[in-house]
């Protein structure tokens, strides 16, 4: 089971919050002589409107209309439309749900399509690969979920299954807060022998596609019921931010692995990740970083930053302001140690040429030209499929869109970008507005884009988040259609 990226989130209607996010994660299980997958959806309530119920009333609730499609080969599956609402609260909260799709064993891609009823022009449409196993061993496991919350529950609850309600991690991330990890899972035995048979589950560095070493283990012995739920914790108070994943094995008592499940996760532990970095003994084999300066170290890492994600980012940013060199080289070797663990010098070498092109191309005199906003959306998420530059427009200020395919990052497609230069000085193209998860997200960019036009000056003051049609404004249609 593997989640999406991890990407946090603040409130959405004020300039640089992010558009709606919900986070969405799978696992399969058998049910009987049947298979079926469960989708585990939660909607951040931060990046939603939420509406008073009655005037006067201090109570307020969101919903998401949603549609999910099970395809395979183009051809649909299964798939559910609904409306997804949060609980009456006074403040923001996150709303969860779970949705269960009886299907056959194989590959699937998942299509999520979700608009905030409070607010039709928020949307999101995401994608993501899944599979259901077929559990045809007769010593079988299902996939893994992993909870940060996990708690008795004896009521109908979608979110409960075998008495226990379960709230799967967002994004896949393992928060400061929490000192343990929830895992459950289900064993299935066909065969009703008398044989000894054991679970052993362990934490190993990186994601599963990444390998790495085993950090953590226990083994628990197994009763011969067909059926067995299985909760299990793993401590990661002292776990540095960064990939992981958990591991389940059964084996019998020859020690043979007879099944296996894995699945990934991420955690963020930034007051012990201070404590860690800085207590390196100099004497580590830090490859080839050992014989860089305090100037390319610092270089380096700055250039590494678009390609850095939460948890690790603010980390980035105080090993770059703070840290002894000693911990500045080890972070920026670890950092693409665990993107490429073969060759790892050599993908450090050729993003860092690229990093300097881009330097070069973005460059506006005020710093690095990959720390400007085009600069780093390059470097982040790659060269965009299409720019469409427009600097002649009256009123408008000049502008850029940016449009790619798709963002592996965040599995979305359709997703664009649009820069605009307010200070008309050469390459000072600012990052107004976009579609994408985790970056700017401003209702009202028709509004900046506009400013220098005197009715747009007075539609500031009415708390429009568009600009009136006036002559030949074409920003909302190219950034819609282009």
């Amino acid at each position: 089971m593997r989640g999406f990226l991890p990407l946090f989130i603040f409130c959405l209607f004020s300039i640089g919050a992010n558009a709606l996010q919900i986070s969405v994660d799978s696992g399969s299980f058998k049910n009987e002589d049947n298979t079926y997958l469960e989708a585990y959806i939660r909607v951040l309530g931060s990046s939603v409107e939420f509406a008073t119920l009655e005037e006067g009333s201090p109570l307020k609730t969101a919903s998401v209309d949603m549609i999910i499609t099970i395809s395979k080969d183009g051809k649909i599956a299964s798939y559910e439309k609904f409306k997804l609402s949060s609980p009456e609260s006074r403040t923001k909260i996150d709303f969860l749900d779970v949705k269960r799709f009886a299907v056959e064993p194989g590959a699937y891609l998942l299509k999520l399509e979700a608009i905030d009823i409070n607010n039709p022009e928020n949307k999101l449409e995401l994608e993501k690969y899944v599979s259901v196993a077929d559990f045809s061993l007769d010593v079988d496991l299902s996939d893994i979920l992993l909870s940060a919350k996990v708690t008795q529950s004896d009521v109908s609850n979608p979110m409960a299954k075998n008495g226990l309600y379960m709230e799967p991690l967002t994004y896949g991330v393992v928060a400061e807060d929490l000192d343990v990890i929830n895992i459950y899972a289900e064993v299935y035995l066909d065969s009703q022998d008398d044989n000894l048979l054991f679970l052993k589950y362990s934490m190993m560095e990186g994601f599963v596609n990444e390998g790495g070493k085993e950090i953590m283990k226990k083994v628990k012995k197994l009763s011969p019921e067909s059926y067995q739920p299985i909760l299990l914790q793993l401590p990661v108070k002292k776990i540095i931010s960064g990939n992981y994943h958990v591991k389940l094995e059964i084996i019998n008592k020859s020690k043979s692995v007879l099944v296996s499940r894995s699945a990934d996760f991420t955690r963020e532990n930034r007051e012990f990740d201070q404590e860690y970095w800085l207590s390196y003994n100099e004497e580590e084999d830090y490859s080839f970083v050992n014989d860089l300066t305090l100037g390319e170290v610092d270089y380096g890492l700055r250039a590494t930053s678009p390609v850095v994600f939460e948890p690790k980012k603010s980390l980035l940013d105080y090993i770059i302001k703070d840290a002894p060199i000693r911990a500045k080289k080890k972070f920026l070797f670890s950092i693409w140690k665990d993107k490429h663990p073969n060759d790892t010098e050599y993908h450090y070498q050729q993003y860092l040429t690229i990093a300097k092109a881009v330097d070069l191309e973005y460059n506006n005199n005020v710093g690095f030209g990959f720390e400007t906003d085009r600069g780093y959306i390059f470097l982040r998420y790659g060269k965009p499929n299409s720019v469409l530059t427009i600097d002649q427009e009256p009123d408008a200020f000049p502008y850029e869109i940016w449009y790619y395919n798709k963002v592996e990052e965040t599995t979305q497609t359709n997703v664009r970008f649009i820069f605009y230069n307010k200070s008309l000085v050469a390459k000072d193209y600012k990052l107004l507005h976009s579609t994408c998860r985790g970056e700017t997200v401003n209702p009202a960019w028709e509004i900046e884009l506009y400013g220098r036009g005197l009715d747009v000056q007075e539609e500031r003051n009415l708390d429009s988040v568009q600009s009136g049609d006036g002559w030949n404004r074409r920003a909302r249609q190219y950034f819609n259609e282009y």
